[in-house]
């Protein structure tokens, strides 16, 4: 359970992150919009475990172990460039940016807009939960952590967001360098636990 939550915590910083953004910008979510991403988040994630349960049947558990292992490492290495790598460029589409997602400028998350967010930080989730479920990972909770805490980081960033003065707004990029690093504390864990 304890693997899960950190796995959810991971998946779930740039969510905080993109709250944050939208806070500042004083764009809202509906709470149709927030249970929509809820009920996504949670979908994708069984979707993308179910996928790595069947490669994990293609090989032996000590190698699909060993390989969800080094992926989860890789993974973290890449988001952790990909912060890095993006400091200094501008974030002008929603792939680059998720906080983009609002599409009409009406300053609110509309459910349609909703499902676009979800699919896009469902991304990371991909990678992840293929990774965990090959690997033989006990990560049964992780769809229920990582849909309650993505739901919760995005009000909470925006509610957080929407109350803050700040000179500068914190690059997205930031929190894929905090996610990066947790995944790498995991892989670095899990590697010394096989």
């Amino acid at each position: 359970m304890l693997f899960s939550l950190l796995l959810a915590l991971s998946l779930s910083v740039d969510a905080l992150g993109i709250g944050l953004s939208y806070g500042l910008r004083r764009i809202t979510f509906s709470p149709s919009s927030l249970l929509l991403l809820t009920g996504e988040t949670f979908l994708m994630m069984e979707i993308f475990l179910g996928m790595g349960r069947l490669l994990a049947a293609c090989f032996p558990a000590r190698l699909a172990e060993g390989i969800s292992t080094g992926f989860l490492l890789l993974f973290g290495i890449w988001l952790c460039l990909q912060g890095t790598g993006q400091k200094n460029k501008k974030e002008d589409s929603p792939l680059q940016s998720p906080s983009l997602c609002d599409k009409d400028a009406s300053s609110s998350i509309e459910p349609k807009e909703a499902l676009l967010l979800g699919f896009l930080l469902s991304m990371d989730s991909f990678a992840i939960g293929v990774s965990a479920a090959a690997g033989g990972m006990d990560v049964v909770l992780l769809p229920v952590f990582a849909a309650l805490f993505q739901t919760i980081f995005l009000a909470l960033g925006a509610m957080g967001g929407a109350r803050l003065i700040l000179r500068w707004e914190p690059k997205e990029s930031l929190w894929s360098l905090l996610s990066g690093g947790i995944l790498i504390c995991l892989a670095i864990l899990q590697f010394f636990s096989i």
